[in-house]
């Protein structure tokens, strides 16, 4: 097996299709042997529009790494969840800041009443979502706690809860203004070590693409790591492939390269730009 695994938002697209450019480069891939995997911050019902475009047979790397789902039978084949008492906590800490919140359950969401963003996404896609939130509460089953807004406050609530969660769960930025609250060691890298362990035998070669922090872990369990042009600054700086943007079909360009077979090392000093 020749295995790409790939986030979407950023990474594989911007919005909630692919283009015909990308479409067809993931279909050229699967007819030369690859394999595709999507890992992503969403929760299954938000990913399956892109998992059914890249035409990916495989599980999903779901919730931020938090789950693995079959996405035909929603089977869960792995998961993470996180204690209710300590997500409490953890809503209770960033209640009274000026961003939104998510609270995540299983293929559902929470939020307040003026976190219109958070609701209006929910409901533009079909998912359950409970925006009566008051006060704080947990649903008894919960999976991670998001925050949303302006990147500056994001990154002064991110300092606040490492400091004061620090090694209880894991804070991390999940894309321009996300923030997202997991159980101690879930990301997406250990979920994907996971799905490997079930393998009889490890992929020839794995190839990982994402473009911000919550994407680090997964892009060095793989043997070659795509970040977009317009990555994060640190996630750039791990990169052994960068292409170009979703705006300009940057994931085409991969699958182009992919398919020349002409891969660079994962040693090299400096990046193949595409």
């Amino acid at each position: 097996m020749k295995l790409l695994v790939t986030d979407i938002d950023e990474t594989l697209s911007r919005g909630e299709s692919l283009t015909w450019e990308v479409a067809e480069g993931c279909r050229r891939l699967r007819e030369s042997g690859w394999r595709m995997m999507i890992a992503t911050g969403r929760i299954l019902a938000t990913a399956l529009p892109h998992i059914k475009g890249t035409g990916s047979d495989l599980p999903a790397i779901v919730y931020d790494g938090g789950r693995i789902m079959d996405p035909m039978s929603g089977q869960v084949l792995y998961e993470v969840p996180m204690a209710p008492p300590l997500a409490l906590e953890i809503l209770r800490s960033g209640w009274e800041h000026p961003v939104e919140l998510q609270v995540i359950g299983n293929e559902r969401a929470a939020c307040r009443p003026g976190d219109v963003r958070t609701r209006n996404f929910f409901t533009s896609v079909g998912v359950p979502v409970d925006s009566s939130l008051s006060e704080p509460a947990i649903p008894d089953e919960v999976f991670r706690v998001i925050f949303y807004g302006a990147p500056q406050d994001i990154r002064k609530l991110q300092g606040q809860l490492k400091a004061r969660f620090s090694g209880r769960v894991e804070v991390v930025q999940a894309g321009s203004g996300f923030l997202d609250v997991l159980p101690l060691g879930v990301s997406k890298g250990t979920a994907l070590r996971a799905w490997l362990s079930m393998l009889p035998e490890r992929p020839e070669i794995i190839v990982a693409a994402g473009d911000h922090h919550n994407d680090l872990e997964m892009l060095a369990a793989a043997d070659l790591a795509v970040v977009p042009e317009d990555g994060a600054e640190d996630v750039l700086r791990a990169a052994d492939i960068i292409m170009p943007s979703p705006d300009r079909h940057g994931f085409a360009a991969l699958a182009a390269l992919l398919l020349r077979e002409d891969l660079p090392g994962s040693n090299t000093t400096r990046p193949v730009v595409l």
